[in-house]
């Protein structure tokens, strides 16, 4: 994410070019800088997080969006009464969304926001992903990993291996953590590439995965391929179980927390207010 005012038109209007194996199944524009897309398993809809405007002011402006499967809007406007939502996980029937310094809990039967948990101590809640039981949020600007658990939030790992925590993803028995990296500016860049990490929960184990890797955004599994990608440079990378990366596909600046959907990848172009559905093949 950047600030607005540090955007250019260069930016902005920057395109993108996909490898050979890349194909677009559909894209879906008029969003207001959508942040995170997930999919729902039960019914295949997707939902958008629109954080209008800035990723920083409590405004009441931001909202969710809800998709077909197949990419129609089928409400713009959703779930509202949000600031600047992000990354969202699904758990126990329940959309669980970050919102600056609060976690927005949504009742998917019913479709409405249920409950707000405002985390006193938070700096940035970023990327949400769950183990099915408990819900893990990644802090940027603290440097923190939050979790929620029978309707508390405690911060269970701190600074060490965390620069600037954004993507995050349960994989298997552990928690895979995408740093931005270390050094972030006002424009959000930093000295170095953000490392990706594994850490067990319930031990001090942290394992470097890949080291100095991208500005990472999102990161998620699909078709068995651990994917992640850096917001700054619009790469997705693969990184194979050995830790050897390669990369999957390029696109402009302001590529955000992407999503796995039913064998796609949801990308949501934070810049140009685009949400797409790419295979690879």
């Amino acid at each position: 994410m950047m600030k607005l005012q540090t955007l250019t038109m260069t930016v902005l209007a920057s395109a993108f070019a996909m490898t050979a194996q890349a194909e677009t199944i559909w894209s879906a524009e008029g969003f207001d800088w959508p942040e995170s897309a997930i999919e729902l398993q039960e019914t295949g809809q997707i939902v958008v997080s629109n954080m209008v405007g800035s990723p920083f002011e409590p405004d009441g402006n931001g909202f969710l969006s809800l998709l077909s499967a197949s990419g129609e809007v089928i409400e713009k406007q959703w779930i509202t009464g949000m600031h600047a939502p992000k990354g969202m996980a699904i758990a126990g029937g329940h959309l669980f969304a970050a919102d600056l310094d609060t976690l927005r809990i949504v009742d998917l039967a019913t479709g409405t926001l249920v409950n707000s948990i405002k985390v006193d101590e938070a700096g940035l809640l970023n990327d949400v992903t769950s183990d099915g039981e408990n819900v893990y949020i990644s802090d940027m600007l603290t440097h923190t990993i939050w979790r929620y658990s029978d309707g508390n939030v405690e911060p269970i790992l701190q600074g060490g291996s965390l620069t600037h925590p954004n993507g995050l993803l349960w994989d298997q028995d552990r928690l895979l953590i995408g740093n931005w990296g270390p050094g972030m500016k006002e424009d959000f860049t930093t000295d170095a590439p953000g490392d990706l990490i594994a850490w067990t929960p319930g031990t001090d184990k942290v394992e470097v995965i890949v080291s100095q890797l991208a500005n990472i955004d999102g990161v998620i599994r699909l078709n068995g391929k651990l994917l992640v990608n850096d917001w700054i440079t619009g790469e997705i990378f693969e990184v194979s179980d050995s830790g050897e990366v390669s990369k999957t596909a390029q696109f402009g600046q302001g590529l955000a927390d992407i999503g796995a959907g039913d064998g796609v990848i949801l990308m949501p172009h934070m810049l140009t207010g685009k949400v797409e559905a790419l295979a690879i093949k």
